[in-house]
């Protein structure tokens, strides 16, 4: 079983122990939603596919839709299982949930494990919310403010910011629980994880997977310069300057990022299925974890050490939309295996 399913087990029934009372006066069971209470209201259940295209339609997959956003204006809900946990750390006010066929993020506030572990079934009333394009990866959130002239700033075709998000995470918890429902509490089973290897990458994988909860077995460590980026890494802030900083370097232990003297930053390393990795679109994934992550300074594998890792998979490019990467997204130091 994989490391993941055991970690949604165990909150499973931490959850339903902490959630099935909503008021120690008058105690009483947690509501759990259903279809039809969407349904009865007039609210259409859709796909996160049929969702996704409603931005697609109108600023196509290419990089012309990065910062764009669409506000979701009709009655629409959709329903996934959560598949990602920010109790470790290394996803931050995030949540991503998938119906099967696709996933999405969806951008709410801290501590989601809390009310939205591993495997619970949730529905959003997407009406209002902002379904937007950051570096060619969707996600549903608050809708941005007007600006003076009543428009939406970014809108415009011909001058709009390609970095920007295109949404906002929902401010208050008070807000999330008017967009954000929960179902039935369940488990991550192996039918939610994609698995790819060495031999089914470039079969598998591919754009509609983006958000996705995906095993990569038996995936190669590499300290190696692909697309003029070295392998591992820490990106450096002083005073909003970035500046990639190398741990050899530095004198220091080769971790999955940096946190020192209360200063934390963003690690990347290097996995590949690649003999000599070129590129990074396809076959080699650059994991990042965060300085803040509860396992930032945990041992990287060594360099061509083989390694299983589970993460939500991810897109992410330079602010035009060049120098594509693919980046993994890992919830929990268990998810990666080191064999």
């Amino acid at each position: 079983m994989n490391n993941i399913l055991k970690i949604a087990l165990t909150l499973a029934v931490g959850i339903v122990l902490a959630g099935c009372y909503n008021d120690f006066d008058n105690p009483a069971p947690a509501k759990v939603y259903t279809d039809k209470d969407f349904t009865e209201t007039g609210a259409e259940i859709i796909s996160i596919k049929d969702l996704k295209a409603k931005f697609y339609e109108k600023w196509g997959h290419d990089a012309n839709g990065l910062g764009r956003r669409v506000v979701i204006e009709d009655d629409v809900v959709i329903k996934g299982k959560v598949i990602s946990s920010d109790a470790e750390g290394n996803v931050y006010k995030s949540l991503y949930i998938y119906d099967g066929e696709q996933a999405i993020e969806l951008r709410l506030m801290n501590d989601n494990y809390v009310n939205y572990p591993l495997g619970q079934i949730v529905y959003v009333k997407a009406q209002g919310l902002s379904l937007a394009s950051y570096r060619y990866m969707l996600s549903l959130g608050a809708a941005p403010a007007l600006e003076p002239d009543g428009t939406f700033p970014n809108d415009t075709p011909s001058e709009h910011d390609f970095s920007a998000s295109g949404n906002s995470n929902i401010p208050t918890t008070e807000m999330v629980q008017q967009y954000v429902y929960r179902g039935e509490l369940d488990t991550i089973t192996e039918a939610d994880v994609t698995v790819v290897d060495k031999d089914n990458y470039k079969t598998v994988l591919n754009d509609d997977l983006l958000g996705c909860l995906i095993r990569f077995e038996g995936l190669r460590s590499s300290y190696t310069t692909v697309d003029s980026n070295t392998y591992p890494n820490y990106l450096e802030n002083v005073n909003g300057v970035y500046t990639n900083k190398y741990y050899q370097d530095e004198g220091l232990p080769i971790t999955w990022a940096y946190n020192y003297d209360n200063t934390k930053y963003y690690g990347s390393s290097l996995f590949t299925y690649e003999t000599t990795p070129t590129s990074l679109e396809s076959g080699s994934y650059v994991v990042r974890v965060s300085g803040y992550a509860r396992f930032a300074l945990k041992e990287l594998p060594s360099d061509n050490a083989m390694v299983n890792i589970t993460a939500i998979y991810t897109k992410y490019s330079s602010r035009t939309g060049g120098f594509i990467t693919y980046q993994l997204l890992v919830s929990s130091y268990k998810d990666i295996e080191e064999l």
